[in-house]
């Protein structure tokens, strides 16, 4: 039907004077309607009607071959919000009030006085406007009803929703549709986007009518008419208007053919298990039920503890780890290993790979973040393939920064000050002890050993004897003094007093506290 602004009128007459005179010299637009056809006799009409589904169709009464009665009761009995408004000479009054009866909305005698005609369109646009909002409420109700057959868990809703379905739409429970379910990568931050596309495709298959849009957080839900014809062109066409409008790789999952309505929410079950199959095959697939195959819960803890143990961020055995780790998943797929075995793998990996982090000093300068959020991007991820290429990227960022340190001469110098310092840290050590030992001024060594580690040699220094002295302050038979000598300092009485500012509280209370 036409919109609420502009109403599309069809014209049949067998007269041609008196039809120039109805589409040529009637003001239509000043009365909101639009004239989208004209036909001699009522079969030629009938044909344009079905096509053209105008809101109001303007017809003679007696005509060749088909007359408007037969014409309207065609047009009553297919298109029953369709309106119809008769022509008629004085003397065919009696076959008006017939059709009358029978659902036409008014009648108009010969020659059209341009007043009569206004004020029958004007009751013509009421009733229109009348039969679009029962219809919009009708519609309101079938989505909601469909939308709990086919999504509510609880079986006592769905089962009072097939009935309410019945009362309001027995045409609706009597059809068998289709579902499927529409999925992107990535995901789309607003699925409402997508509407005016699957509309128009829809549209382009003679399935706007009768179809049901639904989404949730996984994507889009049709529920569509099934008909005879395969529909795989009709979801390999919303693939690509959608990735040629957004810009998104679409996923479908397929329920197994065409049912009631009654089971529809083993329909749905049916899409979402087949739009989960993506997670072995990946993104971009139109997938059908009965495609899918079973996944399993598979012993793998000799492989995963093999991997685990080969766990490296170095420049040759980092690469040998991302070639192990490839065809680990790769036999995962093949075994078609459950997603949730597969997630928790991919976390003890990931924890390996952060146990090994932890040896670098200067780590937080990799920019990859830390274990927890590795975890939460696993959780998010569709497929095993993009599961396995986070790994192995992650791995590869880690070891090409660890091997770009290694081929920077100035970086070699500051980690060997950094030994000597964790390996001296009892000794006086000065700065230009320190630069004298990989013979460089005190000067360039402060800055190069803030550029690279961040911190000052000398702050550098008190981390590392502070550390050591919370180590020692475990040995109870170990007196405050004799811990301040062992960590470099021969004044008892600054070891406190640097201690009590770094950590709050003075080395005996740290160990009666805390130890």
């Amino acid at each position: 039907m036409g919109g609420r602004q502009v109403l599309r009128i069809y014209l049949v007459d067998d007269e041609a004077i008196e039809m120039d005179l109805m589409k040529n010299y009637i003001d239509w637009k000043s009365m909101g309607i639009e004239v989208v056809g004209t036909a001699k006799n009522g079969k030629k009409a009938w044909e344009q009607i079905q096509l053209l589904q105008p809101d109001i169709v303007l017809t003679d009464v007696r005509m060749p071959i088909m007359d408007g009665l037969a014409l309207a009761a065609l047009i009553q009995n297919h298109y029953d919000w369709m309106k119809v408004v008769f022509l008629s000479g004085h003397d065919e009054f009696t076959f008006v009030k017939s059709a009358l009866e029978a659902g036409a909305v008014g009648y108009l005698l010969k020659p059209i006085d341009r007043k009569e005609l206004s004020a029958v369109m004007a009751k013509v646009k009421g009733e229109i406007e009348k039969v679009n909002l029962l219809r919009r409420s009708k519609q309101v109700l079938i989505a909601k009803y469909m939308e709990e057959l086919v999504t509510a868990p609880d079986g006592e809703i769905r089962e009072q929703a097939w009935a309410e379905l019945a009362k309001v739409a027995p045409e609706v429970v009597e059809r068998q549709f289709v579902i499927a379910l529409i999925c992107a990568a990535p995901p789309a931050s607003d699925l409402n986007q997508w509407a005016p596309v699957i509309q128009t495709v829809l549209e382009s298959y003679a399935l706007s009518k009768g179809a049901i849009q639904l989404h949730d957080e996984r994507g889009w839900l049709l529920i569509i008419p099934h008909a005879d014809a395969e529909y795989d062109g009709l979801w390999r066409s919303l693939s690509d208007a959608l990735h040629e409008e957004h810009a998104v790789t679409v996923t479908a999952g397929i329920c197994n053919g065409g049912r009631l309505l009654h089971k529809g929410h083993d329909m749905y079950m049916e899409a979402v298990t087949a739009v989960e199959e993506r997670f072995y095959l990946g993104h971009g697939r139109i997938i059908h039920a009965g495609e899918v195959h079973h996944s399993f819960d598979v012993d793998v803890r000799i492989e995963n503890e093999a991997l685990l143990q080969k766990a490296s961020l170095s420049e040759a055995e980092g690469l040998q780890f991302i070639d192990e780790l490839n065809s680990y998943f790769e036999r995962l797929k093949r075994l078609r290993v459950h997603r949730d075995q597969v997630v928790q793998v991919s976390k003890q990996i990931l924890q390996a790979i952060h146990a090994e982090l932890q040896k670098y000093e200067d780590r937080a300068n990799i920019g990859v973040g830390e274990a927890n959020e590795w975890h939460q991007t696993i959780d998010k991820l569709d497929t095993l393939d993009e599961i396995k290429n986070f790994i192995a990227e992650l791995v590869e960022t880690i070891r090409q920064f660890l091997a770009n340190k290694q081929q920077d001469p100035h970086a070699a110098v500051v980690q060997e000050v950094a030994e000597i310092i964790e390996r001296d840290y009892a000794e006086a050590l000065t700065i230009e002890y320190l630069a004298g030992k990989v013979y460089l001024s005190p000067n360039y060594l402060r800055v190069l050993f803030k550029e690279k580690k961040g911190c000052t040699v000398h702050e550098y220094l008190t981390k590392v004897r502070l550390a050591r002295a919370v180590e020692l302050l475990r040995d109870r038979t170990l007196k405050i003094h004799d811990v301040a000598k062992k960590v470099g300092y021969d004044n008892t009485s600054y070891f406190c007093s640097f201690f009590y500012k770094t950590q709050g509280v003075t080395p005996n209370e740290y160990r009666k506290k805390f130890l």
